[in-house]
């Protein structure tokens, strides 16, 4: 019978795509170490006690936070098809394929979806279908972009940390993030699946 894991540690599979059709870029995929993603900060959704004058108090809901997920890369190269990052933050009219490859600050702002798989046995990808029977968590967000890249050279190694950050919901109220899992009788879909709109109507340029 499977069973799913104590816990999901060490590795996980990485994808970003951009969210505008027709741009070329399509998937750039990552695999790195669980420890590599150094923030999820999934927002929050606060309350405040408003007093009365009998000494009660009414609960008032404050709307939700911003979302954001923050991890390191080791990037080698600047060219985006290659899986350089900074073009992730600074997103050119086009992307350079020629070498030597320039990226230029840019005032752009592209939404990007962004996929983190986690399973016993993982794919090719974030976006395949995981291996049959192995069981697997996938987090998948829309609409977000990346707002901080920054490199350094902390551990005597080129490394940079980027952030990707998303509203939680859509104008629609639709929400940005899904969060899926199955214990390995099934498997998760092998593209990205929801109820929600906004994590369906986005073509990924693959």
């Amino acid at each position: 019978m499977t069973a799913v894991p104590d816990a999901y540690e060490e590795f996980c599979l990485i994808s970003v795509m951009n969210n505008t059709a027709g741009d070329g870029s399509g998937e750039i995929a990552f695999a790195g170490f669980t420890e590599d993603i150094t923030a999820m900060d999934f927002g929050e959704k606060d309350i405040e006690g408003v007093p009365l004058l009998n000494g009660g108090r009414i609960v008032k809901f404050t709307p939700m936070t911003d979302e954001s997920i923050t991890m390191k890369v080791y990037p080698v190269t600047a060219s985006l098809e290659e899986g350089g990052a900074v073009q992730l933050f600074h997103p050119q009219s086009a992307n350079d394929t020629t070498q030597p490859i320039l990226v230029s600050n840019s005032k752009e702002r592209i939404p990007y979806r962004v996929v983190i798989l986690l399973s016993t046995r993982l794919p090719n990808s974030a976006t395949a279908l995981p291996n049959s029977g192995e069981p697997s968590y996938r987090f998948q967000v829309v609409n977000a972009y990346c707002t901080r890249y920054v490199p350094s050279f902390d551990g005597k190694i080129y490394s940079a940390e980027i952030t990707f950050k998303w509203a939680p919901f859509d104008e629609f109220g639709t929400g940005n993030k899904q969060e899926e899992s199955a214990d390995g009788t099934v498997c998760i879909a092998a593209t990205a699946t929801a109820s929600s709109t906004a994590l369906t109507y986005i073509d990924i340029g693959v």
